[in-house]
């Protein structure tokens, strides 16, 4: 047989075996339409039988740590990073679990961990903090990210020892402000000229220059350290955490979809595979593998014998 021949053979070859897959697809189609839609609307009507889940999204723009300035005190202010991380800590989740009363019969670990689980704090590129809280309704999830973020804010507040010796060095800051600025107040109205020595003007001008950074440093010092006292407040809400509408999870019509497609997937490799099966029975060598195969699967199908 020359080339063309074996070409227009193998073409038949290939045009036959689409049309046999085509008839097997034809001789099924009922079961291959009313199958997956069937296994998809049972998904579906089961997804409402399941408990739904909402999620509430807040957003919190955590001011970053000052850099380090020499001769400044420096407030321990958490960063977006470090905030993200006490959303999670037994230190926010206690008080959240106490006061929406969300142990639910559980122990304490198995209460933390519980919630835990519910929420997702996450840092952007932006330095925005991203809060996630998943409830079993769209006002417990939208209560649970408010009594987050109230939980979260006190723990920014110093403790009793803390605060005492905040309060000390506010004062302290609060009393060389106001000798510096009493200073500032001679030096502006000529007190250089009322010394013993006299001074150039050049020397006069660096002593105000002298007075007026320490000036900055006393009322840097004083406002970080009552900033410190007071802790973060609610003006880091960006985005107060919301009512959710729809549901989070389970996402009916994808699931519905989802379980349509595999239902289609299975129908077909079943239907091919039983197609294989039966033509299998018309080759000697084929039955024979057909009939131990069936054998060590424990089925009771008689092979068929060929007809000669």
């Amino acid at each position: 047989m020359n080339d063309a021949g074996r070409s227009e053979t193998t073409v038949s070859e290939h045009s036959t075996k689409t049309i046999d897959r085509l008839l097997v697809v034809a001789e099924n189609i009922k079961i291959l339409l009313l199958g997956p839609l069937l296994i998809g609307l049972a998904a579906w009507g089961i997804c409402w039988v399941v408990p739904q889940s909402y999620t509430s999204y807040a957003i919190l723009a955590v001011p970053l740590p000052p850099l380090p300035v020499a001769g400044q005190w420096q407030t321990q202010a958490q960063s977006p990073t470090q905030a993200a991380a006490m959303m999670v800590s037994p230190l926010v989740i206690d008080p959240v679990i106490e006061s929406l009363k969300l142990a639910d019969g559980r122990n304490q670990e198995e209460s933390r961990k519980k919630i835990a689980e519910k929420i997702r704090a996450t840092v952007g590129k932006d330095t925005l903090l991203r809060l996630e809280v998943t409830a079993n309704s769209a006002v417990q999830a939208q209560a649970m990210g408010n009594a987050l973020i109230e939980s979260w804010l006190k723990t920014t507040t110093p403790g009793d020892r803390e605060r005492a010796d905040l309060e000390k060095r506010l004062a302290s800051a609060r009393a060389s402000l106001e000798v510096v600025n009493r200073l500032m107040v001679q030096l502006a109205d000529g007190g250089l000229a009322n010394l013993d020595k006299p001074v150039t003007r050049v020397e006069a001008g660096t002593g105000i220059v002298a007075v007026g950074e320490l000036q900055s440093k006393y009322l840097t010092d004083a406002i970080s350290i009552q900033r410190a006292l007071q802790g973060m407040s609610r003006d880091v809400i960006a985005q107060a955490p919301t009512l959710p509408i729809d549901a989070s999870a389970p996402k009916k019509n994808w699931i519905a979809a989802g379980s349509a497609v595999v239902a289609e997937l299975l129908l077909l490799s079943w239907i091919f595979v039983r197609q294989a099966w039966r033509l299998a029975g018309n080759d000697a060598m084929l039955a024979q593998k057909q009939a131990r195969l069936a054998n060590l699967l424990g089925l009771k199908t008689a092979p068929k014998v060929p007809s000669p």
